[in-house]
């Protein structure tokens, strides 16, 4: 009986151990800010918390976020301050477009302009990995696009950071933030409250579909953005993932997994999870049921 009990202890421990993921973080310095003062004491809250969290993540820079009037110093600051606290930097394209909405060229040229301040300050705190994430997660609309845009990924040293856990933060944010600017505090409370309750109904989601794809857990890799929502409630957002047995690690060390090497050949103008990328390469088919936005947050959303 007593070496049953060591072996299930055994097996336990092995699975959690193998529950892991990296933190990634979208659209720096930040995106949705009152003001510059606004960004610049998220941000520094934000970097504090990712800190005592013993963090190491990846934040993808949209460089036109810098150029503003009067602000480029202090917003070349913020970019600064993440390299300055450990953490590493990506390249997000200068805009944020869509592929989908642009030519094959345009992208590239999106992309290379995306970098010009990011490889500067990377070269100054070391940083040598060259992470790119597409905006909106499009890949590509047509074949030419998806795998010609690869080819220069390739030739410019740049790896895809691929997402296959995200949970719709964008738009909570945007009602939290119409929220803030009303005073509302009730409003904020119970959007962040069903935020999170969101993000836990996804990670239950994301590990069956993990399971259904994979057969196996795998270095999940998490996207999130550069917000006040979750600036606020960032430790709330990393309890979620310990309460589900997850250890961090860094994107290089999640990239490792041999799932990341599979090919996905879904030509889509649609944005979604690599899991689904692969799922659909192999034709598989979905049993599951994404969790719903709160009929109330999508309202508020939409402005009804």
């Amino acid at each position: 009986m007593r070496s049953f009990f060591i072996v299930l202890f055994f097996i336990n421990f092995l699975s959690k151990a193998q529950k892991q993921i990296a933190i990634t973080i979208d659209d720096l310095p930040f995106v949705g800010e009152l003001s510059l003062k606004h960004a610049q004491e998220l941000t520094t809250k934000l970097q504090s918390k990712i800190n005592q969290q013993k963090l190491t993540t990846v934040g993808f820079v949209n460089e036109n976020q810098v150029y503003k009037l009067g602000q480029i110093d202090e917003r070349v600051a913020l970019l600064d301050a993440w390299l300055a606290n450990g953490q590493q930097l990506g390249n997000h394209t200068f805009s944020h477009p869509s592929f989908s909405n642009l030519s094959l060229e345009d992208f590239k040229t999106e992309t290379l302009k995306g970098e010009i301040l990011t490889e500067k300050l990377k070269l100054k705190y070391g940083q040598t990995e060259k992470y790119f994430r597409f905006p909106f997660l499009h890949t590509g609309s047509d074949s030419l696009k998806k795998y010609g845009f690869q080819a220069f990924l390739d030739e410019k040293g740049y790896q895809n950071a691929p997402v296959t856990i995200d949970a719709d933060d964008w738009l909570f944010n945007k009602v939290y933030m119409d929220a803030l600017k009303a005073n509302n505090e009730v409003l904020m409370k119970e959007v962040a409250e069903k935020y999170l309750k969101h993000t836990e109904a996804y990670f239950v989601y994301y590990e069956k579909l993990t399971q259904e794809v994979a057969g196996r857990p795998i270095k999940h890799i998490f996207l999130c953005h550069a917000n006040a929502l979750n600036t606020e409630y960032f430790n709330e957002l990393i309890a979620i993932m310990e309460k589900r047995s997850y250890t961090f690690i860094t994107l290089k060390e999640a990239l490792q997994d041999e799932i990341y090497s599979r090919p996905e050949r879904v030509i889509t103008t649609n944005g979604i999870s690599w899991l689904h990328r692969w799922r659909m390469t192999d034709k598989k088919k979905n049993t599951l049921k994404d969790p719903e936005i709160p009929a109330n947050i999508q309202a508020l959303y939409d402005g009804k």
